[in-house]
């Protein structure tokens, strides 16, 4: 008699769902903070950037070996590269912002920019600054 594999139905193609992970941004009076779900990875398969007005977080979350001669039956969890990109408020200091991972979530601390504040300027009646800027008009 033949023996023949059980599970072989069930080996159809894997699906190779690209990976997204989960994440929320919350707002506070100072900081703006976002949090992503990244199961897996440390913080040596990140990379985190910021340009212009644009913070982005890049990585690829990649499907364990498994020893030869061994086939998945099942499997559900996604897997690929991902770039995460979220708009910044104009101003924020770059070398203000903060991130950390912990159990494979990524806080990243994004201070809010001081708003500008008007500046008065006083009028001063010293004439000779005045005769000063008005020979620098002239030049």
């Amino acid at each position: 008699m033949l023996w023949t594999d059980p599970f072989a139905p069930l080996l159809a193609p894997l699906a190779s769902a690209a990976f997204s992970p989960a994440g929320d941004l919350s707002v506070s009076e100072n900081d703006l903070v976002l949090t992503l779900d990244l199961p897996g990875l440390t913080s040596e398969d990140l990379t985190i950037e910021v340009q212009d007005a644009e913070l982005t977080v890049r990585g690829e979350r990649k499907r364990p070996q498994v020893s030869e001669g061994t086939t998945y039956i099942y499997a559900h969890r996604p897997f690929g590269a991902f770039e995460h990109r979220i708009q910044i408020p104009q101003g924020v200091d770059p070398d203000g912002i903060t991130a950390s991972m912990r159990d494979g979530v990524l806080a990243l601390i994004v201070p809010k920019p001081e708003p500008l504040k008007p500046k008065r300027i006083a009028i001063g009646s010293d004439a000779a600054a005045e005769d000063r800027q008005l020979e620098e008009a002239a030049v």
